[in-house]
C-alpha cells in the first residue's frame, strides 16, 4: 500500500524531499499565506507544531492515522498562542484531512473525540420522603 506522500508526490509530479514544503502551503489557512513568510523569518519555531503534523502523516497508509495525528495536532504544546488559536496563522485541519483523502483509503469514521467525564447525576424522587 503507498503512502500519503508517494501518492501525492506521484499524482503531483514531485519529490519526496518537496512533499513537506508543497503540503505546507497546501493546507495552510488562506489568510495566512501572506503573513507565513514573515513569520518564518521573525519567528522561526513558529510552524513547528505544523511542519510536525507533515512529517507524522507522510508515511500514512490509511486515513485512520491522518486523523489520529490531526487529533494530536491540536493538543500539542506547541499549537498555543492567540494567532494560532484565534488567528488560525496554521495548517487548515479540514484541508489536511482533504488531502489527505484525495491519496488515502478510507477506513471508517472519525474516531470519536475523548470523552468527557459526566458528573455523577442525583437521582431524587418526589416520592421518597
Amino acid at each position: 500500500m503507498k503512502s500519503l506522500e508517494q501518492s501525492f508526490c506521484e499524482a503531483n509530479g514531485c519529490s519526496p524531499e518537496e512533499f513537506p514544503r508543497r503540503m505546507f502551503w497546501k493546507c495552510l489557512h488562506r489568510h495566512a499565506i501572506p503573513l507565513a513568510p514573515f513569520l518564518m523569518v521573525l519567528r522561526p519555531r513558529y510552524f513547528d507544531a505544523d511542519w510536525e503534523l507533515i512529517r507524522e502523516i507522510r508515511r500514512a497508509e490509511r486515513m485512520n492515522h491522518v486523523w489520529e495525528e490531526v487529533r494530536e495536532y491540536f493538543v500539542s504544546p506547541k499549537h498555543v498562542g492567540w494567532l494560532r488559536r484565534k488567528g488560525n496563522i496554521r495548517l487548515s485541519a479540514r484541508r489536511v484531512i482533504n488531502v489527505a483523502r484525495e491519496y488515502l483509503p478510507s477506513t471508517g469514521a472519525p474516531p470519536a473525540p475523548p470523552a468527557r467525564p459526566h458528573p455523577p447525576t442525583a437521582s431524587y424522587s418526589l416520592l421518597e420522603s
